[in-house]
């Protein structure tokens, strides 16, 4: 932004003035040898812009300075944007370690009461087998859920400049998703989006670039004053020259014609990508609301019938009347549907700040 706003204040500055000096007929021949008949002339002149071109590069100064103004609120939300999809994958990794420790703590107790059972000789050993089987795959998601959730946190420390993190748990809370506004309300932001407002930025800036073009076609004049010596005579004199550059109409004519073509390209890209982002919006909105309905569906319908499983087949299985691989797979069809229920929230969070850089609105910088 400080190299734009310098060079915005040096385009807007008027055309220098030029001072010079001329030495002729000095250490010539004959009559003309030393300095006897020379004739000096100091003179000062400038450039006389006609056509406002000052004004208009001072437009365009102005709007390079909004235009990157806008870059960086994109980057600003680019960044933002980034950071809270880390959090979510921080808090989903912090959630599947608490759920990999329940289910630990879940297959040593049932290892233990099948080892009293085989014991006591009312279960088969293979049935042991089978339990220790389990508490080992639980360990091992385990650990795995712990590597993940230490990655997850760095990677959501990187986004501060942290080298390590530097807390030991994320506060969020999965259990309620919140509300989404309907399509229309999210549609209707659209011709604000960050990506609108830099094409319309942009038109403004590729706008003034033309005004300079057409400013450029006429010609300015190019004024000089000065005073002669003549030591022959001793005498002095003033001296005026202007001078008139040709062709300046047909240049500029030129350069209009390539800023009317990078304008059509902007308005193109910009119709292009308003239709992208409405679907990539649709896309998002279905995907929110297929999240929602399982996230609902887990909840009220699948997970408690589930615990009424696994409830119903741990006190089958101490009554002898089911084996442990029966206990064990509702166990498992239990904590499978928890992590799934995770997953469609996570996916709910993280498709609600898709949308959300999608709609997201710049103030006007102008």
């Amino acid at each position: 932004m400080e190299a734009v706003r310098n060079r915005a204040q040096r385009e807007a500055l008027p055309a220098p003035y030029v001072v010079g000096a001329d030495f002729e007929n000095v250490a010539g021949t004959g009559g003309l040898s030393g300095v006897d008949s020379a004739e000096t002339t100091l003179r000062i002149g400038r450039v006389l812009e006609l056509g406002g071109k000052r004004h208009a590069r001072t437009a365009l100064g102005d709007a390079e300075i909004n235009l990157q103004r806008g870059a960086e609120g994109v980057a600003r939300l680019d960044i933002t944007n980034s950071t809270t999809q880390r959090f979510i994958q921080a808090a989903v990794a912090q959630e599947h370690v608490e759920h990999a420790e329940e289910r630990v703590r879940h297959a040593n107790s049932t290892r233990r009461e099948v080892a009293r059972w085989v014991q006591a000789a009312r279960n088969p050993d293979s049935d042991l087998r089978a339990a220790e089987i389990t508490l080992a795959d639980a360990e091992l998601k385990h650990e795995q859920a712990l590597q993940a959730l230490q990655g997850a946190k760095a990677r959501l420390a990187a986004s501060w400049g942290a080298l390590t993190p530097d807390f030991d748990t994320v506060d969020a809370n999965l259990d309620t998703l919140p509300p989404l506004a309907d399509f229309g309300t999210l549609a209707g932001r659209l011709p604000q989006t960050p990506q609108q407002r830099l094409a319309q930025l942009e038109t403004a800036s590729i706008a003034a670039r033309r005004r300079i073009a057409v400013a450029s076609g006429k010609p300015d004049v190019n004024v000089s004053l000065g005073v002669r010596r003549l030591e022959a005579t001793g005498d002095q004199g003033l001296v005026m020259s202007f001078s008139l550059p040709l062709g300046s109409q047909r240049r500029a004519s030129y350069s209009v014609a390539e800023a009317d073509a990078d304008l059509a390209a902007v308005h193109a890209r910009a119709q292009a990508t308003g239709l992208e982002q409405r679907q990539q919006l649709f896309d998002r909105y279905q995907l929110m609301q297929q999240a929602r309905s399982e996230v609902e569906a887990l909840r009220t319908r699948m997970l408690p019938k589930a615990q009424e499983a696994v409830s119903l087949t741990r006190r089958g299985f101490e009554a002898g009347r089911f084996s442990f691989l029966a206990l064990a797979q509702a166990e498992k069809t239990l904590f499978d549907l928890r992590e799934r229920e995770i997953e469609a929230a996570a996916r709910y969070y993280t498709l609600l700040v898709e949308v959300e850089r999608l709609t997201a609105h710049i103030p006007d910088a102008s």
